[in-house]
């Protein structure tokens, strides 16, 4: 029983700690495919060969100056940072900022918390919209194949010993 206080509490604490820290960060809270690549090497590897990855690429020079097809087509529509170029991990997964430190990703509940989003059909809408243009009919069944990169899963390494 205290146990569970204790975690409940640590939890709240490591919330609180990186919420505030989070907010006091200058910039924007996307920190780049690259950044979560650091710890998640295969998914990261499994996401660089999707059509999501070269997303960006992929339109006229034309259009990667529009806002419009930006806002698709990268993490920040006004953002020339060749980093943020594309669909990446937090174009779904939402901004990393807040849950992207090791002690938050450890834990699954805290991660979600803070912002890590699951996919679902919802999670693609806002781009894969029905008046988006495409060359066929956006079906989340069968698209969802070709970015999935959840058989690509970088082992979690074990937890640092406790102290004496």
């Amino acid at each position: 029983m205290a146990r569970a206080h204790l975690t409940a509490g640590l939890t709240t604490f490591v919330a609180v700690a990186v919420i505030g820290s989070a907010t006091a960060l200058a910039g924007p809270d996307h920190i780049g495919a690259r950044r979560c690549g650091a710890c998640h090497e295969a998914e990261y590897q499994a996401w660089r060969k999707t059509p999501h990855a070269q997303a960006l690429a992929r339109l006229s020079e034309k259009q990667q100056q529009n806002a419009q097809c930006r806002s698709c087509h990268t993490m920040d529509p006004w953002s020339s940072d060749p980093e943020l170029a594309g669909v990446q991990c937090e174009s779904c997964h939402g901004a990393g900022r807040a849950y992207a430190p090791d002690l938050v990703m450890r834990d699954e509940e805290l991660s979600r918390l803070m912002g890590l989003e699951k996919i679902t059909e919802a999670t693609c809408r806002p781009c894969h919209r029905a008046d988006a243009p495409r060359l066929r009919a956006f079906d989340y069944a069968t698209l969802v194949k070709q970015v999935n990169h959840a058989e690509a899963r970088t082992p979690r390494r074990a937890p640092a010993p406790a102290q004496p």
